[in-house]
């Protein structure tokens, strides 16, 4: 039966790609192209389309009170995503740089000179933006990994590349939070943020942001920066919380994914390791959860533990915080890659392996379902606007060359889906 799928899915593909652009953008309108081939159930409040990528890899978005839509682009040197790592976009099928080009390409280039396995250290420059989140001031926030991809391998960040860089909807920079190493190690990836800007959060009166490190090495955590004073801090650092499941085994569109190790021992079947992934706030700021990318756990810790600078003054900040983290069971068979919230305090869930969204009410601890649709090809990030619609990119992310032994199975365009949800976004402020 497998092989079965995988000769469909060539057959289906290379359909897509030779019937051109009229036939490409028809796979999202009907949702049963063109993926019948593992059923055509939908459940739940309609699809809007609302922008088709047809140049570089999408895995974040973020949108403004005005609908104005931002997404971001992780580098591959040498390849598509290296025009620019954060984008607004400006029509249906269009994204230009944001704040600018210049800003998007680092004059040394976003490799290291003095080593080839680490990324660019440029401090004023973005590199390899992994999210873009529009926070409640309506603020356009980059967070930088510093971790470019090189010929299929992700480089190690050098000081100055991992940093969280905030811009005014003009272009204007206002902040430059660029991280030390000894909260952004050179193996960190800087994964998911979220703002809590209430000024009684922290003493320093700017609020504070919360970043899960989902390196694929081990060190995973969840990093905390002070927006006032740009202090910064890990918790649940290299814990089981954090971690993903050591033999980690998903499916998708009904077949096992098992990627081919591309590092020795190579030729040898892997899996998924990526730790700390999607993120989101409660509504009132109480609770951060958190999920492993490469788990169906789901995680919330108090945020009054993660509040405390673990260190000689709080020599039991890192304890206290790890023995506060509450398991909340089993994701619904699904990982999840993101996470969002909205002013109700509803938690929704993106199932990668189900071709859909989730909810999960935490008053209750129920979980519901909410979207399933075969158009939705790996939910990467959630974003709920001001207009109480839930907005998500759909990129293909298990079939990217870097899973598939060198091979390209992402068949163009990526995708911005939108549905209507029952309320807003959460306004921390």
């Amino acid at each position: 039966m497998l092989n079965l799928v995988s000769a469909t899915v060539l057959v289906v593909a290379a359909g897509v790609l030779a019937q051109g652009a009229n036939r490409l953008e028809s796979r999202w309108a009907n949702p049963y192209e063109p993926f019948q081939v593992y059923g055509n159930a939908s459940y739940g409040p309609a699809l809007q389309l609302e922008h088709l990528f047809y140049d570089q890899w999408p895995t974040g978005l973020s949108v403004a009170s005005n609908g104005q839509i931002y997404a971001n682009f992780p580098t591959a040197v040498n390849y598509t995503n290296s025009k620019f790592t954060v984008g607004v976009i400006t029509s249906f099928t269009t994204e230009a740089a944001f704040p600018s080009v210049e800003y998007n390409q680092p004059p040394q280039g976003f490799v290291n000179p003095s080593n080839l396995n680490y990324g660019a250290g440029d401090p004023d420059h973005l590199v390899s933006v992994q999210s873009v989140v529009v926070d409640a001031l309506d603020r356009v926030w980059a967070l930088d990994t510093g971790r470019p991809l090189l010929d299929g391998s992700v480089l190690y960040a050098t000081t100055g590349g991992a940093k969280l860089v905030g811009f005014y909807q003009n272009g204007t920079r206002f902040a430059n939070y660029v991280l030390p190493p000894t909260t952004a190690y050179f193996d960190t990836y800087l994964n998911d943020v979220r703002f809590d800007l209430r000024p009684s959060t922290l003493p320093s009166g700017k609020g504070v942001a919360y970043i899960t490190d989902s390196s694929n090495e081990g060190r995973n955590g969840i990093i905390v920066i002070d927006l006032g004073t740009g202090n910064s801090w890990r918790h649940l650092d290299s814990t089981p919380y954090t971690r993903g499941d050591p033999s980690f085994i998903s499916t998708y569109d009904g077949m096992t994914f098992q990627p081919i190790n591309q590092e020795p021992p190579a030729g040898t079947y892997s899996h998924l390791t990526t730790g700390s992934d999607g993120i989101a706030l409660s509504a009132d700021g109480a609770y951060l959860y958190f999920s492993p990318l490469s788990s169906r756990r789901l995680y919330r810790v108090p945020t009054s533990y993660l509040l405390v600078e673990p260190g000689p003054v709080n020599p039991n900040a890192a304890n206290a915080a790890i023995a506060a983290t509450e398991f909340l069971g089993l994701m619904g068979g699904s990982h999840a890659d993101g996470l969002e919230t909205d002013a109700s305090g509803v938690i929704y869930v993106g199932a990668c392996e189900q071709n859909g969204i989730t909810m999960y009410h935490p008053d209750a601890g129920m979980w519901m379902p909410f979207i399933r649709d075969p158009r939705i090809q790996w939910p990467d990030t959630l974003s709920v606007a001001t207009n109480s619609r839930l907005y998500f990119t759909s990129n293909q992310y298990w079939r990217q060359p870097a899973f598939n032994n060198g091979t390209e199975g992402r068949v163009l365009p990526y995708g911005i889906f939108s549905v209507p949800i029952s309320a807003g976004k959460v306004i921390l402020t």
